[in-house]
Parts: structure tokens; C-alpha cells; sequence
């Protein structure tokens, strides 16, 4: 009787072993592969990884399977069913099917849309690596029947016609339809009134709307294409000829269906038409709905360039509460941006979490010097963006972006890399130093609030600073609890600028000329010692960009000056030339001795926060050297760019 207990005793403290192991190794693998946060709150989706990340930490995972066939088969199952359960198997592999030619009409009848035998991997360097279905050491176990299974309930198509669509939808209507999921990604070359999706669109506004929306469920269309000869809104036409707001009813008084078509990803390349007004192609949007929109400016060169008014993207009404990310691109050498009055209700998004865009950093000054009675200190080509009230629209955008309770990464780029135009001033005298200085503060104080507004929801900023970004921008960024990523590229340091004389004879006399002269201020080295050695800052993650091998020298003594005082959990590195990467390994490794001796030194402990390193190059050269490097004190991810 006693053994019988015991056994009993024995088997539940297996069993409780188990959940404890489990629970243990769950917690690693979402380290390692990176635990996406669903931003709509559903549970149902919470434990997606980034399963790119699988790649960078393979030789970690392999140690851990290795500890026992236990622990195998926990992370082996963990990461297989994440795969499966989590729509994540078709961004994890490359799926060359046969069918890839073929539209949704061709190829219904073949269940057969895959050759296992060109069903791949593929790593953080493009290689390809086949597929193993069960064999004993594959990490990653997928059954083949899992796989069948899958590919005979999960359509992709990279081709679509509208004859597709209506026969899709037929099927769907009376229940024939095989698939639970249908995919769509095309790209197209260009938009006009034949097109695919306009076709679909005015198809659509005569069907049940409720049918419509049931199908859309299954139905993901991806789509890119380019806007030919812009876009005007039909509705906008219709006001214009008088019609009746009546007209949107049938002829039973029933209201019509909305002519809106809803899909997951749109990218439209845009092209600017010069007709006097402001460039209406992202209202096409409002017919358009994504939940991911991206407007590339248009690549085509021109002697008078025009200007789009990102208004309507920016606008809920517009656009569509189901917008999730907005991002505005430049293409070629286009100075196109989005300006400061675009973004005024953004805080109106509901579902908005990302958001990518190019400002003009120095039309956004000329216009600031210009309301403080200064000169004018930069004009672009096409003289656009000018504002008489520059400074109560830049305030209304930067308190638009904070109150929006979606928003979590904001990434603000300068449109082009430019210098400030002199060219109607002789002399450069102190008075004249102090204008550009005073506008330059104004800037900087506008954006204050992003870093140090205690109710925001940024979770991550990624900012062009130009040098116009003074210390007092960042002096309460200790409030903010919400920032967890910072990246601040571009030239990140602070510039002051004064009238220096300068001349042949240096004695004050005619030939003296004055220049300007520019101090510089680091931002890096207040945000080290103020900002992420202190216990109360909310940032974990810090992105540094190198444009020049001095700047090396001096961010790795921060980083020692600091190393464990440091609040960070990663730094990450990235190199404008690959010729400074062999000067970032030998400080690298010079840091990792000065680390031991100073730990020595000092009696320290091997207590520091800071948990890896992630360096993103180009070059292979250096990769190998980089992952030889002894370092018990933070790990070494390495990322190659393409």
C-alpha cells in the first residue's frame, strides 16, 4: 500500500516537473524568437514569435535541445505548433508552387498546390535549406500530413482577375467554396479604370453587404500597384455636377451597399499630376480600405515639382478606422514630405500602431524663423509647405501624435539631406548666429512633449535629429514610462552656431570676413550619463547609427564610463561605410578587457544589465570575427544587411 503511494507520489512530481520545465523553456523560446504583442488585445493571437529570429539564435536553441530529449521535444512541439497555429507557416518558408502562374479559376481543382520536395527554408541570408518532415534531429517538426492539410484549406495566389473574384464569391454563396483562407499578393504595373480592383469595387456595391463582409474574412488581398494620372473621387465629381444625396438609396428605399473593398496590404507608387491643386491620389484610399497603406511619392523627375497633401491619409474618414499602419516613402531624389498640419487628426485613428513618414525639417524652420520676425532660412524647389502659423500647427501635430491611445512606433525621417541657404546674406554676424540658434530651439521645444509627456502610448521613436535636437528636448525623458526603443540617427548631436572672424591680416581690419561657426553637443553622452544609467528611465533598447570611425572611440567609452550603472537590455549598432566595421571589432574587444579589468579593479560584481549587443553590416568579412569574440557578458547577435 505504502508503494502504491509512493508511485502516485512519484508521478505527480513528474507531472509538476514537467509543467515546471515547460513553463521554464516557453519562457526562453519567447526570448530567443521575440513574442509579438498583438495590439488589438487578443488572446487568441498573443504568442506569435518573429520567426526570423529563429535564425539568429539557432546555435542557442540547438544548446538547449541538446540538455535532454525532454527538453528536445518541448521546444521542438513549442516552436512547430507556434508555426502552425499561427498563420506564421508561409512567412517561415519559401513555397515554390507550381500553380504560381495560375488564377484562382485554373487551379481550383488541384488540391495538389505543392511539391514537398521544393518546400523550403529560408535564413537571414537567403539561403535555402529543404524541408525534413520528422526526421530525428530537425528542430522544427511539421508532419506532412499537417503540411497537406494545410495547403488544402490555405489558397495563395499570385495572380487574380476579376472573373476570380466573382467566381469566388459564387462559391462562397453556396457553399462550395474549399478554402478557409484565400491569399492574394499581386503586383501590378499601374492603376486605371479597367483595373482589377475598381472592377471589384463597383462590383461589390450591388451585393449583400453582409455576404460581402462574411467573404472578406477568407478573402486577404495584397496589393501594389501604380497610380496612373492620379486620382479624383468619383463622389467628389458627383457634388461638383449637383447630384442628389438621395442617390445612395435603391429604388425600394433600402440603402445601398458601400462601395468600400477592404483589403489587408496596399502600396500604391503615386504620381503627382501638376494641376494647380493640392494632389488628391491618396484620397483613393477612402474606396481602398488596408490595414497596412503605403504611398511611395512618385520616382519621376520633373523641372517643377509637385506637392501631395497627405490630409486625407491621415484622416479616419478617409482612410478607415481599420488602418493599423501608414507609411509615406520617398522615391529616387524626391523631396517630397509630409508636413505638420497633414497629421492633426491622427489622434483620431483607433487601430493606428505604426507610423513611418518624411518631414522637411528645414521648411519647417524657414517657416518658424519667418513667424519670429527672422529671415527665411531655407526654400525648396517647389516652395510648398509654407504655413503662416508653422508653430501652432507643428504643436497641433506632436499633440495629435501623443493622444493617439493606438499609437506605439513612430519613425519621423527628413525628407532630404540638406544644409541651410545663405546665399542673400554677406556677413555672418553674432546677431545673425543668434536668429538661427533661437529658431533652431523653437523646433526642438515643439517636439519635447514625444519624449517626455507622461501619458503617451510611443512605445518606440525613431527620429531624424539633423542636429536640431538640444538637450533640454530629452531633460525629461525620465517621465515618460512608456518608451522602451530609441533610435536617434542622422547626425544625433546638437549644434550651436556663432560668428567666428576670420581673415588675412586677423587684425579686425577689411580683409576680415565672418563665418559661421558650429559648436557641437552631445546628445549621446547626456542621454548615457542622465538618461540610461538612472533607475527611473522606461528605455531598453538604443540604436546607434555610425557615420564616422571617431564616433566609435567615444560611444564605447560610454558604454564603460556607465557599463554597470547601464538600464539598457541591448544596444544596436548599425555602419553608414563598411570600412569603420574593422575599427568597431578592435574597440569591441578592447571594451570586453576593459570591462574585466575594471570589474577587478573595483571589486564588482558580473551584476550589469546590459544583455546583448545586435550589430547590423554588409560586409561578411568581419562576421566570423565578431562571433569569435569571448564575451561573458552580453551576447553578440549579429544581423547582415541586405
Amino acid at each position: 500500500m505504502s508503494t502504491n503511494k509512493k508511485i502516485k507520489t512519484d508521478n505527480n512530481n513528474k507531472k509538476l516537473q514537467d509543467i515546471i520545465d515547460f513553463e521554464i523553456l516557453k519562457s526562453i523560446i519567447n526570448y530567443l524568437l521575440i513574442n509579438k504583442k498583438n495590439n488589438n488585445n487578443n488572446n487568441n493571437t498573443s504568442n506569435q514569435y518573429k520567426i526570423n529570429k529563429f535564425y539568429f539564435n539557432i546555435n542557442e536553441i540547438l544548446n538547449y535541445i541538446l540538455v535532454s530529449k525532454k527538453w528536445y521535444n518541448f521546444i521542438s512541439l513549442t516552436i512547430s505548433n507556434n508555426i502552425i497555429n499561427n498563420k506564421s507557416f508561409e512567412h517561415c518558408l519559401k513555397i515554390n508552387y507550381n500553380n504560381n502562374n495560375k488564377s484562382f479559376i485554373e487551379n481550383y481543382n488541384n488540391q495538389n498546390q505543392y511539391d514537398k520536395n521544393y518546400l523550403i527554408f529560408k535564413n537571414k541570408d537567403n539561403n535555402q535549406y529543404k524541408i525534413s518532415f520528422n526526421k530525428e534531429f530537425t528542430i522544427i517538426k511539421i508532419k506532412e500530413s499537417i503540411i497537406e492539410d494545410y495547403f488544402k484549406f490555405n489558397l495563395f495566389l499570385h495572380k487574380f482577375e476579376f472573373e476570380d473574384f466573382k467566381e469566388i464569391k459564387n462559391k462562397f454563396e453556396n457553399n462550395q467554396l474549399l478554402y478557409n483562407r484565400i491569399v492574394v499578393n499581386v503586383d501590378t504595373d499601374y492603376m486605371c479604370e479597367d483595373d482589377t480592383l475598381l472592377r471589384i469595387q463597383k462590383y461589390i456595391s450591388n451585393e449583400n453587404p453582409e455576404i460581402i463582409s462574411n467573404l472578406f474574412k477568407i478573402l486577404e488581398l495584397n496589393f501594389g500597384f501604380w497610380l496612373e494620372n492620379g486620382y479624383r473621387p468619383d463622389s467628389e465629381e458627383d457634388e461638383e455636377e449637383g447630384e442628389d444625396d438621395d442617390d445612395d438609396t435603391d429604388d425600394k428605399g433600402n440603402k445601398k451597399c458601400t462601395t468600400e473593398l477592404y483589403l489587408n496590404n496596399i502600396s500604391i507608387d503615386g504620381f503627382c499630376i501638376d494641376d494647380g491643386e493640392d494632389n488628391e491620389t491618396v484620397k483613393i484610399f477612402k474606396i481602398l480600405k488596408g490595414r497596412n497603406l503605403i504611398y511611395r511619392g512618385s520616382d519621376v523627375e520633373s523641372d517643377s515639382p509637385t506637392h501631395v497633401n497627405y490630409s486625407a491619409l491621415f484622416d479616419p474618414d478617409n482612410s478607415g478606422q481599420q488602418v493599423e499602419s501608414i507609411k509615406v516613402k520617398n522615391e529616387s531624389d524626391n523631396e517630397e514630405f509630409v508636413e505638420a498640419r497633414h497629421l492633426i487628426k491622427v489622434h483620431q485613428f483607433e487601430n493606428l500602431h505604426s507610423i513611418t513618414i518624411p518631414i522637411n525639417s528645414f521648411q519647417i524652420l524657414s517657416n518658424l524663423s519667418e513667424e519670429m520676425g527672422f529671415y527665411s532660412l531655407y526654400r525648396n524647389n517647389a516652395d510648398s509647405g509654407n504655413s503662416e502659423n508653422m508653430k501652432s500647427e507643428l504643436n497641433q501635430m506632436i499633440n495629435s501624435l501623443i493622444t493617439c491611445k493606438s499609437l506605439k512606433n513612430l519613425n519621423l525621417s527628413c525628407a532630404k539631406y540638406i544644409s541651410f541657404s545663405f546665399d542673400d546674406f554677406s556677413r555672418f554676424d553674432q546677431i545673425f548666429a543668434n536668429q538661427i540658434n533661437e529658431t533652431i530651439e523653437s523646433y526642438s521645444n515643439s517636439f519635447k512633449p514625444l519624449f517626455s509627456e507622461l501619458n503617451t502610448s510611443i512605445e518606440r521613436i525613431e527620429f531624424d535629429c539633423m542636429g536640431l535636437l538640444n538637450i533640454n528636448t530629452f531633460s525629461n525623458l525620465l517621465n515618460n514610462k512608456s518608451i522602451k526603443y530609441l533610435y536617434l540617427y542622422g547626425n544625433s548631436d546638437f549644434i550651436v552656431y556663432s560668428s567666428k572672424q576670420t581673415g588675412d591680416n586677423g587684425g579686425g581690419g577689411d580683409d576680415d570676413i565672418n563665418e559661421l561657426h558650429k559648436e557641437l553637443i552631445s546628445t549621446n553622452q547626456y542621454l548615457f550619463d542622465n538618461i540610461f544609467s538612472s533607475p527611473l528611465t522606461s528605455i531598453r533598447h538604443y540604436k546607434i547609427k555610425f557615420i564616422e570611425s571617431k564616433q566609435i572611440k567615444f560611444i564605447f567609452n560610454l558604454i564603460l564610463n556607465n557599463i554597470f550603472k547601464l538600464q539598457l537590455y541591448s544596444l544596436i549598432f548599425e555602419f553608414n561605410e563598411n570600412e569603420i566595421v574593422g575599427e568597431f571589432v578592435k574597440e569591441y574587444k578592447d571594451l570586453i578587457n576593459n570591462i574585466s579589468t575594471q570589474q577587478k579593479q573595483e571589486q564588482k560584481s558580473n551584476n550589469i544589465n546590459l544583455k546583448e549587443i545586435k550589430i547590423k553590416i554588409k560586409d561578411d568579412k568581419y562576421i566570423q570575427e565578431l562571433n569569435n569574440i569571448n564575451n561573458p557578458y552580453f551576447s553578440t547577435v549579429i544581423k547582415k544587411m541586405a
